[in-house]
């Protein structure tokens, strides 16, 4: 903890014009690289949410300053996340901005992976435990492109619905459930040390984010990436030790345990 500063930080950064911001926690500084090379909107939106109120020169999207200040990561799955900035938990005005998705779905390779493998498993990265997710991530998806409705024509047209499935990749299966992907940027997955915004669906990109504490490539084409752990990364394996299961409704209901954030601010 103590060797994490703004100076080696920067030094750690893929480009040093981008946005160098500091995660200010209970447990130790997070310095995060910002890209606004890929996700311009959303890290112009978060920029703006981060910033306290009366800051000089805003960013250009409106919304409250020091948004963050004095949250804490609400949801941690350790191995996996640590999650914060729920609009539910903000103590102060909840007026915050939603921002589309900017994802590189082919710079992922998603136009590339098959939704079924030739030996008719469903592809890992969709992510489909059981039968109610396959009904809700793929069927039900494709019956309404096709125009089915109703299980008479579910069965009459099986051999035009497994061509489709077997035709279709991950990301065709994702733009059924509305997401719009762009080509003109870069994007890249969720690995370890990433920083992704949070959302309940597609276009639907406000304060919330989450810090990725191992491979999580299940979530690539979902979620909007606006940045990486550059230094702190400890500090972030920390706070993801103790698991902590939302929902945590009141701000009241959170004990010290080292999810603190004191605040965010770029210091570049």
């Amino acid at each position: 903890m103590a060797g994490a500063d703004a100076v080696s930080a920067a030094a750690a950064m893929e480009n040093p014009a981008n946005p160098l911001v500091l995660i200010n926690t209970e447990t130790g500084p997070i310095y995060i690289e910002l890209l606004p090379g890929e996700a311009p909107l959303n890290v112009a939106n978060f920029l703006a949410l981060a910033e306290p109120a009366g800051a000089e020169n805003p960013a250009a999207i409106p919304g409250p300053r020091g948004y963050y200040d004095g949250m804490r990561f609400h949801r941690v799955i350790p191995g996996f996340l640590i999650q914060a900035g729920s609009p539910a938990l903000h103590r102060g005005e909840r007026e915050y901005v939603t921002v589309r998705d900017e994802i590189n779905a082919d710079a992922l390779g998603l136009d590339l992976e098959p939704v079924l493998y030739a030996n008719g498993e469903i592809n890992p990265l969709l992510d489909v435990q059981n039968k109610e997710e396959l009904e809700e991530t793929l069927l039900q998806p494709l019956y309404r492109r096709l125009g089915i409705s109703g299980n008479a024509q579910v069965a009459a047209r099986q051999d035009e619905i497994m061509s489709a499935l077997t035709n279709m990749s991950v990301k065709d299966a994702y733009a059924q459930l509305g997401y719009r992907y762009q080509t003109e940027r870069p994007g890249r997955g969720l690995g370890r040390g990433v920083l992704a915004l949070a959302n309940r669906g597609p276009d639907d990109n406000g304060p919330e984010f989450f810090v990725v504490l191992n491979d999580a490539s299940h979530l690539n084409g979902k979620y909007t990436v606006i940045g990486k752990v550059v230094e702190g990364m400890e500090a972030a394996d920390r706070i993801g030790a103790t698991a902590v299961d939302p929902p945590i409704l009141e701000p009241e209901q959170f004990t010290s345990s080292g999810r603190l954030i004191y605040s965010i601010r770029q210091v570049n």
